[in-house]
């Protein structure tokens, strides 16, 4: 087999790995909100592809989980909402990706895209959940803060424990 071939032979296993693990990873949940999202650690895998192979495979891995989401566990109240919390914003987790050198900044960066779409979402379609008197961007920049800011915080400790391996690779 070619050096190439088996090159991207081993990136696929390890992305189809990756994703794996942030599945199973989701269903661990350490707090769960009512119209949707959790904190859990679901996201350190992707953060650890993103970080060890860059912010294309990242995104890729991303978009992937969120595909899997859509199927395993979906709250769905209409079609672009479903585009945009699903593969758009587990994708974005990836942009981790393009900052290989300084993770706590690329895990800033993933998680604060993640939280954009999210928050874009939320005002489009969950405004209604809103209480009285809240603006619907004040409601959803405050829901979505409850567990993604945690799970940023969760992300980048653990990453950052596991630095050494997502930089390097284990040793062969």
């Amino acid at each position: 087999m070619r050096k190439e071939t088996t090159h991207n032979v081993v990136l696929l296993v390890e992305v189809a790995i990756m994703v794996a693990l942030a599945t199973v990873l989701g269903f661990i949940r350490l707090f769960r909100m009512p119209q949707g999202g959790s904190i859990s650690l679901e996201m350190v895998p992707i953060f650890i592809i993103a970080l060890r192979r860059g912010g294309p495979v990242g995104l890729l891995a991303g978009g992937i989980y969120g595909l899997l989401q859509l199927l395993i566990d979906p709250y769905i109240v209409h079609p672009v909402q479903v585009l945009l919390e699903y593969p758009l914003a587990f994708a974005l987790v990836g942009l981790a990706g393009f900052f290989k050198e300084k993770p706590w900044l690329g895990i800033t960066v993933g998680s604060a895209a993640r939280y954009i779409v999210h928050v874009i979402s939320g005002m489009i379609f969950f405004g209604s959940y809103a209480p009285e008197g809240t603006p619907v961007l004040i409601y959803s920049l405050g829901y979505n803060a409850i567990y993604i800011l945690p799970n940023l915080i969760i992300s980048g400790l653990i990453v950052g424990l596991l630095a050494p391996v997502v930089k390097y690779g284990l040793k062969r």
